[in-house]
């Protein structure tokens, strides 16, 4: 019996009694998927996946996403992954050895400790992530996730209504340059391959109806607004959806499985000692489409 004990009121909830690395019954797969909708974010304990396994059960959510570092910076190499629709999380190379300071793999995924939403610079951003962790270090590498439905509620009735309408553009290379990764050394047949993307700056959620705001470090500007009031106020909504009482902190253990809702959830990845092995693995599940209208052009 799946047992569903939450972790905050109605943000974050564990998830018992069932073993994901196998079909699940229809009773099973409604309880986790209710949960899903209502808690936002799950977290499985000792679950030992294979990559199949993962994605046998992400897919049962949409369709899946291939990694960017598969099409990307990752053209022509090999992988320590097999399947292409999952993203390594790891700090190891293709041979499962440490990777080097300076390795490119290393300064792109260092930005996941920026807080974000995944793929929201694609054009149809994700709809859920699924990160399950096979070696983590002693000390360090937690996740942690905000609640943007949270956010939204704590804003007066007046400045949700001056943020409804709004479109932010999203860049994948914005979102690296914040971290020190030099996007001006990228040839531009590689930079083409993730444009930048617009995206709703407040969503409602297709199933519970609840509203939040979409942010991510990988949001540039806001459109219509001259750069300094887009930078303030991107700034300003950053700053009030991490304050401390709309975080979880989630410290990862072996065999841990944590999947969240990325329509309705910000998060990042914490610092570790480089030194110690950390092997993790993400699939991603696609939205059904994108977050503005078919129709929609920048203002002019």
């Amino acid at each position: 019996m799946v047992t569903v004990t939450p972790i905050h009121a109605d943000f974050v909830a564990e998830i018992g009694g069932v073993d994901i690395s196998r079909p699940l019954a229809p009773a099973e797969w409604q309880a986790v998927e209710q949960a899903f909708d209502r808690y936002a974010v799950l977290v499985f304990h000792g679950q030992k996946l294979t990559e199949a396994q993962q994605l046998a059960f992400a897919e049962r959510f949409g369709p899946l996403e291939r990694s960017i570092g598969t099409y990307v910076y990752g053209v022509g190499k090999r992988r320590r992954l097999e399947r292409p629709e999952l993203s390594d999380i790891s700090n190891l190379d293709e041979d499962g050895a440490v990777i080097a300071r300076d390795d490119e793999r290393r300064l792109i995924n260092i930005s996941n400790q920026l807080w974000h939403t995944d793929s929201s610079f694609k054009k149809t951003p994700a709809k859920m992530s699924m990160l399950s962790a096979q070696e983590v270090p002693p000390e360090g590498g937690e996740t942690e996730f905000a609640d943007m439905r949270a956010v939204w509620d704590a804003l007066p009735a007046a400045r949700q209504r001056a943020l409804e309408g709004l479109v932010a553009e999203h860049d994948y290379y914005y979102s690296r340059s914040l971290t020190g990764f030099d996007a001006s050394t990228i040839p531009p047949e590689r930079r083409a391959l993730t444009p930048p993307v617009p995206q709703v700056l407040v969503r409602t959620h297709p199933v519970t109806g609840r509203k939040s705001l979409y942010l991510a470090a990988h949001i540039k500007r806001i459109y219509g607004m001259d750069e300094v009031a887009s930078r303030a106020l991107i700034d300003e909504l950053m700053a009030l959806a991490t304050e401390p009482r709309f975080v979880h902190q989630h410290k990862w253990k072996a065999d841990d499985v944590v999947m969240w809702d990325n329509r309705c959830t910000m998060h990042r990845g914490r610092p570790f000692d480089e030194r110690s092995r950390r092997s993790m693995r993400r699939a991603t599940v696609s939205d059904i489409g994108p977050t503005v209208a078919a129709d929609w052009r920048p203002p002019a």
